[in-house]
């Protein structure tokens, strides 16, 4: 089975008279289905309607991949992150299979659960292809939680916990309900980019705030309320004092228009010896 990622060529002239070529062929097809359809009704009191209508279907799309209606290549546009094999397995279609008995609506909500999908239409053209349009969740995110690390898109749905390597600049978000979250941190760090930029993790503290740690290692504690005021806070003090460059441990803004700044602890004098 082909997998491709773009569209193929227009159609030649030589390839549009055996698509027509098919039509006829099929529309032969077509009849010989409805007139074996026709002939059951004559069964339908006797109980022979239902098998007589299941062979009628299977007899169609037998004939119709003769005439060369079945399924050749999958034409998918969209896919980045989403790897063929899982594409290939949620789309559950055989290579030769008639195109006619393919399921749309089934192939679309199968390939809905993958994780990475945010939207898929899945479309026949005729005769012979298969096309998947997607369009995939971004990552926002890696999220730890119970020594285990996932990467979230910006609703906390968790698209994979696996090759994670591509991932390592994404901020680090910690906590049970941190997914749940995240998409509300994240919309009011982007109002102050200078402490975006400078985030390295987020940790969820009793399920009510934040605590932020920045690359120079310094925690910043979030009130559970008012946090946008909070980061405008931050925003003033490290552009005015330059107070993210000093020698502190932490900035506490817990407390509104009270900013509580934690030095480093001094280092300890070296002990004389006698």
């Amino acid at each position: 089975m082909k997998l491709f990622t773009k569209r193929g060529a227009p159609v030649s002239r030589r390839g549009m008279r055996l698509f027509m070529l098919r039509f006829k062929k099929l529309g032969i097809a077509l009849g010989l289905g409805l007139a074996v359809t026709a002939g059951g009704l004559y069964g339908w009191h006797s109980g022979a309607a239902g098998r007589l209508a299941t062979w009628t279907g299977q007899e169609t799309l037998r004939i119709t991949a003769a005439a060369g209606f079945r399924v050749n290549d999958i034409l998918v546009t969209g896919r980045s992150r989403i790897s063929a094999d899982d594409l290939l397995a949620s789309l559950n279609v055989a290579h030769g299979a008639p195109v006619f008995g393919i399921n749309i609506d089934d192939a679309q909500k199968n390939i809905a659960t993958i994780p990475w999908v945010k939207d898929v239409t899945v479309t026949r053209r005729l005769p012979d292809k298969i096309i998947v349009e997607l369009t995939e969740r971004d990552a926002v995110a890696l999220w730890q939680y119970q020594r285990k690390l996932a990467i979230i898109d910006e609703t906390g749905r968790v698209l994979s916990n696996r090759n994670l390597d591509d991932y390592q600049t994404l901020p680090l978000i910690v906590g049970e309900d941190a997914p749940q979250h995240v998409q509300e941190l994240l919309s009011l760090l982007k109002a102050e980019p200078d402490i975006a930029n400078q985030l390295v993790s987020a940790a969820r503290i009793g399920g009510r705030r934040w605590d932020l740690r920045l690359k120079n290692d310094v925690t910043v504690k979030l009130p559970e309320e008012n946090v946008e005021l909070a980061l405008r806070e931050l925003a003033s003090m490290a552009e005015k004092d330059s107070i993210l460059e000093k020698n502190i441990k932490g900035i506490d803004l817990r407390i509104p228009e009270q900013a509580v700044v934690e030095p480093l602890p001094s280092p300890e004098a070296p002990k004389k010896t006698i």
